[in-house]
Order: C-alpha cells, then structure tokens, then sequence
C-alpha cells in the first residue's frame, strides 16, 4: 500500500494578488509544510493557480480542506489525486514558478474537463523539480 498522496489543483485567483502577497503565501506554505512534512511546488500565472502537494494522506487532506475555504482564490478543482511511494517534490517544502505563459493552459484545466488529463500532465511536467536547475524560486 502506498504511503504518500500526491495531490494537483487548479484555481482562479482572487484580483488583485500582488508580489507581497504570493510572498507571504510561499512563506506561510513553507513554514507550515516543513512542519507537517508536505512537500510540492505552487505555480501563479497571474490570474491562477496549480498546485503540487505530497505527503501523507491526513495532512494533504487537511490542506486540501484549507485551501478550498482560503478567499485568495475560488473555483478550486483537484484534478489529480493518486498514492505513491516516492516524493517528486522531496526537496522542496514549497517550491515557486511564476509563468504567465501557462494561463492559457491553466484556463483549460478550469474550464473544459474533457482537455483536463493531457493539459494536467503537461502542467505538471513543468513544475517537477529540475535536477540541473535546482528548485523554483
């Protein structure tokens, strides 16, 4: 049986998130992820959001739970949720990519569900941890 749940979603962010504000989430996530041993990476294209989170099962659920009730952002939708054994995001309490490239890609992830799978994948495959580069900032 698989130890960790790894979990992906996607949300409309709230108008007016500045700098200081994703500042202050990425050092809330953080220090809170560092204590329940979560691990993941957030991505802000500047009107939403995808997130990556690992960990065990109740703390992803917890989490989970609070970032559907946080008011920064609205029409959460979890696309991906699957066991494993191994971290993808081992390194990182919370990892950071700012693109704004990918607003298109995460507009379809909210969306049109149909496009979901595939566009999910290609998201995701961007914000896994490059060995070369190091983490996200």
């Amino acid at each position: 049986m698989s130890s960790l749940l790894q979990l992906f979603y996607v949300s409309r962010a709230r108008s007016g998130l500045d700098h200081a504000a994703i500042s202050s989430i990425l050092q809330t996530s953080r220090w809170r992820n560092a204590r329940l041993d979560v691990t993941g990476c957030l991505l802000f294209s500047g009107h939403c959001f995808a997130q990556v989170l690992e960990g065990a099962p109740a703390a992803v659920a917890a989490l989970s739970r609070r970032i559907g009730a946080d008011a920064r952002h609205g029409a959460v939708r979890v696309l991906c949720e699957r066991r494993c054994e191994e971290r993808d995001y081992a390194d990182w309490s919370m990892g950071y990519l700012h693109d704004l490239n990918l607003e298109d890609d995460l507009e379809t992830l909210l969306m049109i569900p149909q496009h979901s799978p595939v566009v999910a994948a290609e998201v995701m495959e961007r914000m896994r941890p490059d060995p070369v580069m190091g983490a996200l900032r």
